[in-house]
């Protein structure tokens, strides 16, 4: 396959693994440098009262470049679908390996979780009926006096 067609056909299905590569690349792209931008504010926001800085210069310059990275990423994760993608939890140390659930370990999770709010529900329509009963009960009382 052509460098060209292969070029042309990533272009034609955004649904590809090529896309989804490469749109979850440009993610991380995205959240390197909000984590850099994080930390320019943190740094900003620890100095802001020294003498020198404002803390006025530190909300405008800082808090408004975070927000709009944040906005950025936030609206390229929804256009591209990647932000619908679980995702696994970062592990706690470089060395550490994670390794994502099973196919069978979603499905019980999400069976288990289904089944507590199933009987969530169960409870909350069954105490309705209670006080529907009960209300019923205290307006057929009130009709016969």
């Amino acid at each position: 396959m052509s460098q060209s067609s292969l070029h042309d056909s990533i272009h034609t299905d955004p649904n590809s693994p090529e896309v989804l590569k490469q749109n979850v690349q440009i993610a991380l792209d995205h959240v390197a440098r909000i984590q850099s931008l994080a930390r320019n504010c943190l740094h900003g926001i620890q100095s802001a009262y020294q003498a020198g800085n404002s803390p006025a210069h530190t909300t405008g310059k800082y808090l408004a470049a975070l927000m709009q990275g944040l906005r950025t990423i936030a609206e390229f994760l929804r256009q591209t679908g990647v932000g619908a993608y679980p995702m696994p939890p970062a592990p706690e140390s470089q060395s550490a390996s994670s390794v994502p659930p099973t196919e069978q370990q979603l499905i019980d999770t999400t069976a288990r979780e289904v089944q507590v709010l199933y009987e969530r529900l169960k409870r909350i329509q069954e105490s309705n009926t209670v006080a529907v009963n009960l209300l019923g009960a205290a307006d057929t009382v009130s009709r016969a006096r």
